[in-house]
């Protein structure tokens, strides 16, 4: 069995099961922040002495965990901020990749095994944005969490739509193959 032949079985194996754990990990994320809290506001009313909670702390992690509920929906609408079309989350079939001969079917693998680390990247954006907004201004100018998840979750969704995105760097910069 040659490289390519182990890259295409890689890719046709784990891209059903790592998208469903994407989104199972990511829902439970989203459900865990959200208990916490509700068990942060339950705390702050019981026990004089607690920093009380605002409706600001309280709605923007609620805000954040209901999207990390519906991470392929958050996914959907970064791409159509930027892109065009509906994400699609299953293995690659870029009709570029004909023009490359037998490495037609190992080039469509890596490319769906880069769609599944986009996704897994847009995950990592959305837990920093929960960082950066339970954080605040705590940072005093060291590290700006925020830009950090934006690019995360851009650059995810990107990776999440690369056969569009090479398409459209192909036809921007007019290369040919």
């Amino acid at each position: 069995m040659d490289l390519a032949t182990m890259m295409v079985n890689l890719a046709n194996e784990i891209t059903g099961p790592a998208w469903k754990l994407l989104w199972v990990v990511s829902a439970l994320c989203g459900t865990a922040y959200f208990g916490h809290i509700v068990g942060k506001m339950m705390r702050a009313s019981q026990f004089p002495g607690q920093r009380s909670l605002t409706l600001g702390d309280v709605g923007i992690v609620a805000i954040i965990a209901a999207c990390m509920v519906n991470l392929s929906q958050l996914i959907n609408v970064t791409w159509n901020s930027f892109g065009a079309g509906t994400v699609s989350y299953g293995p690659i079939s870029y009709s570029g990749a004909a023009s490359f001969g037998v490495f037609a079917a190992a080039i469509n693998a890596v490319l769906t095994l880069v769609s599944i680390s986009g996704g897994y990247f847009f995950f990592r954006g959305a837990l920093l944005w929960r960082r950066a907004a339970v954080a605040g201004d705590s940072s005093h100018g060291t590290d700006d969490v925020a830009w950090r998840a934006s690019t995360h979750m851009l650059g995810g969704a990107a990776l999440v739509q690369i056969t569009d995105m090479i398409e459209r760097l192909r036809s921007t910069l007019g290369l040919v193959w």
